[in-house]
């Protein structure tokens, strides 16, 4: 049976997070006049936190997706609101119980360096993921790639697969020309079929043109991308009240001195989370009473009134209100802060005078009043928190290698596809669960969820993992649920809230 590659708008829950109000997603608001038209030359200049790990799809991190989104595009699309939608291929069908999807792909395709796109690339790609690097985790299942013709190809799983639909949305579906995967230079000289090319990498500045043979290029609006970095969260958004840049990402608490400047503001939820990563392996925190006393320390609503202007809303799982994987129960966060509670559980965790804990946070300010914030909470119930701060790169190394106490960071949940978290934080194996956390139950719990694209048939199974795993001590403590939002100049339209982090700068339109 043929698959709709497209999904209507009422189907946002199903895939991300609903937008809460008219336009708050958005930058999508009439220009003024005296803006003029839109200038198809100008470039977009875009202020970072800090620059791209990587640009091969093996060695990207996290956060990564907005630099590769520029250059790259995927098997399956997916919009800013997170409806799924055709990418490089136009339609999909499964078949052996979900066990096989076979892709007609997208004709007159285009590589940067000249390449044609056709299944053959498909297949150099994604053989090349499962053999090393990042990906190897999210393409484990995956049995083998058939090409069927020029324009078709045919995926078989060991398992059956629904789920893989969200995650060929995401990296694990870049496809990168054939002629530069063995290329040492890719991770800083990228090759994709996207909007844009790279036009120049340094420290601190990466620079992106059109690509004029791009399969759609008359829909580009703008000539380029400039994207400069200013890791503290204050300087980002001087950058763009002085005219230096058009616009950033900024923090809730930011944004009435944005409004007062004049700036377009939009915001909606999306799909990550300020946590505590735990390292299960260090010290007492493979007890689950330790994880269980951290989880009732933190006084959630405190956090997100003082720090984020409410707009951080308190988290004892992994995935907001409005997303199909959470667990309405356990939204009500306000019995989960009971510091008499934590202090009995470290008592029978043989701590009764309390534990001292490393909390490792990278270079942002925001990240840092935080782990201050938790610091002090902490304390109240006798663990002795002492913060240490990482660069940039040191943090990311320091997750996926496992050589971490707890770091405080933003957490992704739902990119490429909420049971891929499951896999990476609650499985042993998972890329960042050093621990070798597990919990009896999940695996097959978790294989439901995988085995349908159908979200109505994966919800229950989903909810049962994150019920499970909270009453367990969880080995990631999520403190609240972050609220994306961004400030851009007047003048600066077409820019939409990345629910489950893609990024679609190829659409904005500048004027002024």
């Amino acid at each position: 049976m043929k698959r709709a590659a497209v999904k209507s708008a009422s189907a946002v829950l199903a895939t991300g997070l609903a937008l809460s109000g008219c336009g708050a997603g958005t930058t999508d608001q009439p220009s003024s006049s005296a803006a003029g038209a839109p200038d198809g030359a100008a470039v977009l200049r875009w202020a970072v936190p800090g620059n791209p790990t990587s640009f091969d799809p093996r060695k990207a991190a996290p956060l990564d997706p907005v630099f590769l989104d520029v250059v790259y595009e995927s098997l399956v699309g997916r919009s800013a609101a997170g409806e799924i939608e055709p990418g490089l291929a136009t339609e999909w069908e499964f078949s052996d119980e979900n066990k096989v999807i076979t892709f007609k792909l997208r004709e007159g395709v285009k590589f940067h360096n000249g390449e044609e796109f056709n299944a053959e690339a498909v297949k150099a790609s994604l053989e090349a993921y499962k053999k090393s690097g990042a990906l190897v985790s999210s393409l484990s299942v995956l049995d083998k790639v058939d090409v069927v013709g020029p324009a078709e190809v045919k995926l078989t799983f060991s398992e059956p697969a629904g789920y893989m639909i969200n995650l060929l949305a995401g990296e694990a579906g870049i496809v990168v020309a054939p002629g530069a995967l063995d290329d040492p230079s890719l991770p800083s000289k990228p090759v994709g079929t996207g909007a844009f090319e790279l036009a120049s990498l340094q420290v601190g500045k990466v620079a992106f043109k059109k690509f004029e043979g791009y399969w759609n290029a008359a829909e580009t609006t703008i000539g380029g991308v400039e994207m400069t970095v200013y890791s503290d969260e204050s300087t980002r958004l001087r950058a763009v009240v002085s005219g230096q840049a058009d616009g950033t990402s900024i923090t809730p608490g930011q944004i009435k001195e944005a409004e007062a400047a004049g700036m377009t503001v939009i915001k909606a939820p999306n799909t990550t989370f300020n946590g505590i990563l735990l390292n299960t392996g260090a010290g007492k925190l493979d007890d689950p009473k330790v994880r269980q006393a951290l989880l009732y320390a933190i006084d959630r609503e405190s956090i997100n009134k003082n720090l984020y202007e409410n707009s951080c809303a308190g988290l004892v799982q992994p995935f907001q209100e409005g997303f199909w994987a959470n667990v309405p129960e356990l939204n009500d966060v306000s019995s989960y802060y009971d510091p008499e509670k934590a202090k009995k559980l470290l008592a029978e965790a043989g701590l009764p005078n309390g534990m001292e804990l490393t909390l490792e946070v990278g270079p942002n300010t925001s990240y840092q009043v935080l782990a201050q914030a938790l610091q002090a909470q902490l304390q109240q119930v006798g663990i002795k928190a002492t913060i240490k701060v990482l660069e940039f790169q040191q943090m990311i190394t320091a997750r996926r290698t496992g050589k971490f106490t707890a770091t405080v960071a933003l957490v992704q949940s739902g990119r490429p596809d909420p049971s891929q978290f499951v896999k990476d934080f609650y499985m042993k194996g998972g890329s960042y669960n050093p621990g070798a956390f597990s919990l009896d139950g999940v695996g097959e719990l978790l294989a439901k969820a995988r085995a349908s694209e159908d979200v109505a048939e994966r919800t229950a199974p989903m909810q049962e993992i994150i019920k499970k795993v909270t009453e367990a001590g969880p080995p990631v403590i999520p403190v609240c649920g972050v609220t994306y939002v961004g400030a851009f100049r007047k003048g600066v339209t077409g820019l939409d809230v990345p629910v489950i982090g893609d990024y679609h700068f190829n659409t904005v339109k500048i004027s002024g």
